[in-house]
């Protein structure tokens, strides 16, 4: 929980600085760029730290035969499943402590939302189940982005990213999974 709370700081806080745009610029084109920015600030953030841990993490040990432009995309890109028009912090502060304390209810009122095809247009409860599916399914939802730009690669990577797979089938994947978690 602790871990949480920390999360919750730093997403208040978040923001972005000139090198991380120079960052950005340096692994993302144009039309992955308008993916990038669609996400909340704070979710920018927390991919940009993400892709700053995997680089740390392959200077630090031997990994063969990672694609490392391949793995920093699909770090920068993870998480653009969740639109800063689709969940905003609070709901995801809800979505996660709901995710922890009532994980069988919060993911029966995430499958009702996509059931009933609601969006964030409806009344309040439906907004909050809409919020829940889209905390429960960012990693499809990103994927599809992706593979609609081509990016088939990327989007094997991010589709799985919160899986229970064995990561060992793919070095990016093994890398992306374990600086999320530290993150």
């Amino acid at each position: 929980m602790i871990k949480r709370i920390r999360q919750f700081w730093r997403a208040i806080k978040a923001k972005l600085t000139v090198e991380d745009k120079v960052f950005i610029d340096k692994y993302l084109n144009d039309e992955e760029q308008k993916l990038f920015f669609a996400m909340q600030v704070y979710d920018q953030r927390h991919v940009l730290n993400v892709a700053h841990t995997a680089k740390k993490i392959i200077e630090q040990n031997q990994y063969e035969n990672i694609d490392y432009n391949l793995l920093i995309r699909a770090c920068l890109l993870h998480d653009v499943g969740r639109t800063a028009k689709d969940i905003c912090l609070m709901d995801k502060v809800t979505s996660v402590l709901l995710g922890k304390f009532l994980p069988q209810k919060s993911k029966q009122w995430a499958n009702r939302a996509e059931k009933l095809k609601l969006n964030k247009s409806k009344s309040f409860w439906q907004k909050r189940r809409y919020a829940l599916y889209i905390y429960y399914n960012h990693a499809r939802l990103g994927a599809e982005k992706l593979n609609e730009l081509g990016l088939n690669d990327i989007a094997e990577i991010i589709r799985y990213h919160h899986e229970k797979v064995d990561c060992k089938a793919c070095g990016e994947l093994q890398i992306l999974c374990l600086a999320d978690s530290l993150n």
